[in-house]
């Protein structure tokens, strides 16, 4: 009987651990279900924590470079709009050189060199207003750049029409030059893009890459999860067994 009692105990204890060991995986599953992780720390798997580490830190290091480039496509796309509207200044500079060309009248010619200086003085207002943090891309376009001349001093107030066709041919000479550097900031535009899609892309496979090393199987997870806990009722179930079997046995001999 002393042997049975002892046997007893031994089993008691036993299955004390056991039931133990059944609660550390209850909560190392619960754990990863409630978080989606295998690996929420180095303990968990010292290996695939820090490779995934290391993919996440370069992850973060192309979030940067991401930043940038949009920086940079904000300032292209800036410079871009600025000198889409100094063409439009210009297409009406245009304008009102032809009107001239039907003006009746000195005075009427006068009104309208005038107005073209009016115009004209937009576009330096202008290209002074074109910059993105501090940084002024269409810096070289302003009128004196641009080679548009006063109409007063230099185009001799519309007097005659080669004042006027000089002036013309000054405006479509300026436009020509400004579809020229909108044309490089557009392939400077689309370069840029491209590189964007690169980095989004190189991103998402090294986020998958660090999904895959620490990323729980939820599917598994939960059916461990299940049999932890039928497991731990059944321990319990012979935890109370044994207790009585050995209360009854200590009862024969007390």
């Amino acid at each position: 009987m002393v042997e049975q009692a002892s046997y007893l105990s031994s089993a008691f204890n036993d299955n004390i651990r056991n039931t133990q060991r059944i609660a550390e995986v209850s909560r190392e599953r619960s754990n990863r279900l409630s978080t989606g992780l295998r690996v929420n720390e180095a303990r968990d798997d010292p290996a695939d924590y820090f490779r995934a580490k290391a993919l996440a830190d370069r992850v973060g290091d192309l979030g940067d470079v991401k930043g940038a480039l949009q920086l940079e496509q904000g300032g292209y796309q800036a410079a871009n709009l600025g000198l889409e509207t100094v063409e439009e200044f210009s297409r009406q500079l245009e304008g009102i050189a032809l009107a001239a060309k039907s003006a009746e009248s000195a005075e009427e010619r006068q009104a309208l060199s005038d107005q073209f200086n009016e115009v004209r003085s937009q576009i330096d207002n202008l290209v002074g207003d074109v910059t993105f943090l501090g940084r002024n891309s269409i810096s070289a376009n302003t009128v004196s750049d641009l080679n548009i001349g006063d109409a007063n001093a230099d185009y001799n107030g519309f007097a005659t029409l080669s004042d006027i066709d000089t002036a013309i041919a000054a405006v479509n000479t300026a436009v020509s030059h400004v579809r020229g550097t909108q044309s490089d900031y557009a392939v400077d535009i689309s370069i840029s893009q491209v590189r964007e899609d690169f980095t989004d892309d190189l991103s998402n496979i090294l986020q998958d890459g660090v999904d895959q090393l620490v990323n729980a199987d939820l599917n598994e997870d939960a059916a461990i999860l299940l049999a932890a806990q039928v497991r731990s009722d059944l321990s319990f179930q012979g935890q109370r067994l044994l207790a009585t079997g050995e209360s009854l046995l200590l009862g024969l001999f007390g």
